[in-house]
């Protein structure tokens, strides 16, 4: 660390008082320090170290208040600045983080610790773009900084450039060979690029160097399905719980697994056996309930949260789990009072809004649900399950608006054909690739599918050549259909277009004989999509395995509406505002239907 100059007594001394905080010796450190600050109370440099020695204690609130201390006696002090972002982010208050590095790197363009600590809390607040605007000129013009590598990896992967995060990872280890958890961010990447067969032994090897590490066994069980080794995969999460007993995210993928895989009467068990030394823990009781609530098993997912709730666990996040429990076992007026106890506690819980303005519709009170989606719309206007909610409300009010708002037109349909023209050849190589993906038994608890498989992870970003071209077919598809989309600033939808997309997120379903999508929505997108991969005979008879538009997964029956249906076809495009109801119509055929979905969300 820098300090400033001191006269030689107060030199001496901080000089001792560093020597003993490198030794351990906090208390002894502090006291040293504190002696300093009784004769000069704003020293600047006994600030800083008494606030290091906070941050090391874990004490960030106190840390930040001595660094500001510091600053404010003397504010010119880049280092200063570098450690009072780091307090920050170790609150988790990244915005503040990088305005101090920003104050940092005003100073000392050539920071190179604030830059990478900079783009580190871009990557946090989901700005990884500016994240590797950040550090790209930094490893240009400094490739020896492994740091900046090791991050730029992680803005990269974050962006969903897999190969090129791999490429900045391994850079990172060609300067500091063995560091194991960029052994562990290189593995996660390969993994999905769709290289999971190389990813394997990075991981065996750091699980071996890194045994009580919780994420390396996590990610390890990924790979490990990723490769077909379903028990060893069980085995992994499990031992993943069993070094992080309370992670709700682990015991959800070892649920999902089971589940997936044939084991419904095992898919639990880890949730139970976590809260019987845990019985209290908020987010092991809201995951259990949701898979119990999602299986069908709604009463018991009732019965676990009741005991909780009324014991004042979980606030807001509980009683609204308790509340779509409630929904589930057929208690409509109960749940609809434990929304109102979330909101009670949480007047802008996100999930209780929705519900309950969601249970009113279903009541057929949209008079009374309108306010609540107001409220969630004013804290995010891009929510798209609100944006949904909004447009049946409207609809069933007589508000014009709904038909504003659920446009058709909105709509638009791609024929795609490759460069060589062979459509047919095409999409059956692309169907076999991905029918190698679908390794599942069963649909996903957490999806509309029925009758049918999804792949995991983000399928664009996988490295199966047959990927790449369909992936780019598609973009120039959605890059069209952007630009030909009209200009309307009040429009929740239009509003949003820019000059470019990202994809967000993108997977394959095939589905057998009677498989269908029931209606929902995409509530991670802009504009969300499917294409057409494989389809059977049947969807040549009647409608069966058409897309619909329109209806809403509400149950609202005479009050239902259909306002667009489109006949599937081998290449076809389907391009809609992620908040647009839509599902299938099941198809009765002992053949597959493959199809690709992704939503996008506009760049920066």
């Amino acid at each position: 660390m820098q300090l400033a100059q001191p006269h030689a007594g107060i030199g001496q001394a901080l000089g001792q008082a560093m020597a003993l905080a490198q030794a351990g010796r906090l208390d002894a450190a502090e006291a040293s320090l504190r002696t300093i600050l009784t004769g000069a109370p704003e020293q600047p440099d006994a600030l800083q170290l008494l606030g290091m020695i906070a941050r090391r204690r874990g004490d960030h609130v106190p840390a930040i208040a001595l660094f500001r201390r510091s600053l404010a006696a003397q504010p010119t002090q880049p280092h200063v600045l570098n450690n009072l972002g780091n307090s920050l982010s170790d609150l988790g208050r990244h915005a503040d983080a990088a305005d101090a590095y920003g104050q940092a790197l005003a100073l000392d363009a050539a920071y190179d610790d604030a830059r990478i600590n900079l783009a580190l809390a871009r990557i946090a607040l989901d700005d990884p773009v500016a994240a590797y605007d950040e550090l790209r000129p930094l490893v240009d013009a400094r490739p020896d900084q492994s740091s900046a590598w090791a991050v730029l990896g992680q803005a990269l992967n974050a962006m969903n450039r897999g190969g090129e995060a791999a490429a900045a990872y391994r850079a990172a280890l060609d300067l500091r060979p063995g560091h194991t958890p960029w052994m562990h961010n290189l593995a996660v990447a390969l993994r999905l690029t769709g290289r999971a067969a190389e990813a394997l032994p990075l991981l065996l090897d750091c699980a071996a160097r890194s045994p009580g590490e919780a994420a390396i066994r996590y990610n390890l069980g990924h790979c490990l399905q990723d490769l077909g080794r379903i028990d060893d995969a069980a085995d992994a999460y499990r031992a993943a719980i069993d070094l992080a007993p309370a992670d709700a995210a682990i015991h959800e993928s070892l649920s999902r697994l089971l589940w997936e895989h044939g084991r419904p009467d095992i898919h639990l068990d880890s949730y139970r056996a976590a809260l019987a030394t845990r019985a209290d823990d908020p987010a092991l009781l809201a995951g259990l309930a949701n898979r119990l609530t999602l299986a069908g098993q709604a009463p018991e997912a009732a019965a676990l949260l009741a005991p909780a709730v009324a014991r004042d666990i979980g606030g807001a996040e509980l009683r609204c789990r308790l509340g779509q429990a409630l929904w589930s076992s057929g208690h409509a007026d109960e749940a609809l009072t434990a929304f109102d106890a979330a909101l009670a506690t949480d007047p802008d819980h996100a999930a209780a809004l929705r519900e309950s303005a969601r249970s009113l519709l279903i009541f057929d009170q949209p008079h009374d649900a309108l306010p609540r989606i107001a409220r969630r719309l004013a804290a995010d206007r891009h929510d798209q399950q609100a944006l949904a909610l909004q447009g049946i409300a409207w609809r069933l009010t007589g508000d014009a608006r709904a038909d504003w708002l659920n446009d058709p037109a909105l709509i638009a349909t791609f024929v795609l054909r490759p460069q060589d023209g062979d459509t047919d050849g095409f999409n059956r190589r692309l169907d076999a690739a991905l029918g190698a993906l679908h390794q599942g038994q069963h649909h996903p608890l957490e999806q509309t599918l029925r009758g049918g498989t999804q792949t995991a992870d983000d399928l664009f970003a996988r490295g199966l050549p047959e990927i790449a071209p369909v992936r780019a077919m598609i973009a120039d598809a959605v890059r069209h259909h952007i630009a030909a989309l009209p200009q309307d600033p009040a429009h929740p939808f239009l509003n949003r277009k820019a000059g470019d997309f990202a994809f967000s997120g993108s997977w394959s379903v095939r589905l057998h004989d009677g498989g269908h999508h029931g209606n929902h929505i995409h509530p991670a997108g802009w504009i969300s999509a499917v294409y057409y991969v494989a389809l059977p005979d049947a969807v040549g008879d009647g409608e069966q395995g058409w897309l619909t538009f329109g209806e809403t997964g509400l149950r609202l029956g005479s009050r239902e509406r259909i306002t667009r249906t489109i006949r599937p076809e081998p290449g076809l495009l389907v391009l809609f505002p992620s908040y647009f109801y839509h599902g299938t119509i099941p198809f009765a055929d002992s053949a597959h239907r493959t199809t690709i979905a992704f939503d996008i969300l506009p760049a920066r």
